[in-house]
């Protein structure tokens, strides 16, 4: 009976992990600042005939030619990426096709494209983002282009520090080591239980501990008003439900755990596990900078 339990939950542990391995590695994000072009590989290539950075006055029109090649090719300045929401973009925001009318390169699998810019009378560093790719494809490979426009003199921003991103992330570094260190225990003391007692005793502690700091790094981070006001609730009032009772039945579980009562020990302990782990997946979902993402 324990051997089927420890098989069920390895699986159950290794499935969510690989779910949230292959999530992190296959949603790449876009920062606010880049070199000037990026070619994922897929044999395309994007240019423009201006520099990567210029400066501008307020509500300056810009012509910029784009040129790309690459097989059944598209060229798009998304309206809802980087800056482009902030600039008025013409002739379109929407793909354009390579032959289309806008495509003013006759051959085939090349393409010129003239975008026309206008930037806003607000001072600031705005970014214009054009990428090209397959149009044939679900997820196509792509190359991309960010050109930098200074309204006002203002500079290009610069990337946050290292700490800042560990800041505002806080909660998965200290979320996810608690919960990790909480089933590595769980599963040696499945294993062998007279053995290992010590042992998941301190990966346990150190898991309550590493919850205790991330719960009150949160109330630290987070505005009162934007626990029930600035997240989905339907993610955020279950996420803070099952952290709260994960922190309670693991400090019943150390309790137990002390005095030497393994039975409500070990129940109070898998009910920990459980919420914790429910409480991670609802704020991975969440996707917020709250407790988790």
């Amino acid at each position: 009976m324990r051997k089927k339990a420890l098989i069920i939950f390895i699986i159950i542990v290794g499935v969510f992990s690989l779910f949230i391995a292959l999530n992190v590695t296959g949603s790449p994000g876009f920062g606010s600042a880049h070199d000037n072009c990026h070619t994922i590989p897929g044999g395309y290539t994007i240019s423009a005939d201006i520099n990567a950075t210029n400066s501008v006055t307020p509500s300056e029109t810009i012509t910029i030619e784009i040129t790309a090649t690459g097989s059944n090719l598209f060229v798009l300045a998304p309206s809802a990426t980087q800056n482009n929401v902030d600039l008025q973009i013409t002739p379109t925001t929407e793909r354009i096709l390579d032959g289309s009318a806008e495509d003013e390169d006759t051959n085939t699998d090349a393409m010129v494209v003239t975008f026309n810019i206008t930037v806003p009378e607000d001072e600031g560093f705005y970014y214009f983002f054009v990428l090209v790719g397959d149009n044939m494809e679900s997820q196509p490979d792509f190359a991309y282009i960010e050109i930098g426009f200074s309204v006002g003199g203002v500079s290009a921003p610069t990337p946050d520090p290292w700490w800042v991103n560990v800041y505002n992330h806080l909660g998965l570094y200290l979320g996810l080591p608690a919960l990790l260190l909480l089933s590595l225990g769980t599963i040696l003391v499945l294993l062998n239980e007279n053995k290992f007692v010590k042992v998941h005793g301190i990966l346990a502690g150190a898991s309550w501990i590493l919850t205790v700091v991330n719960i009150s790094a949160a109330f630290i981070k987070i505005e009162p008003q934007a626990w029930f006001g600035g997240f989905e609730l339907i993610y955020q009032i279950p996420h803070i439900i099952l952290g709260a009772l994960g922190l309670v039945t693991g400090f019943f579980s150390m309790l137990f755990g002390i005095a030497a009562e393994r039975k409500p020990a070990r129940m109070t302990g898998y009910l920990t596990l459980i919420f914790w782990w429910g409480a991670f997946l609802t704020g991975y979902l969440l996707n917020s900078n709250l407790l988790l993402l």
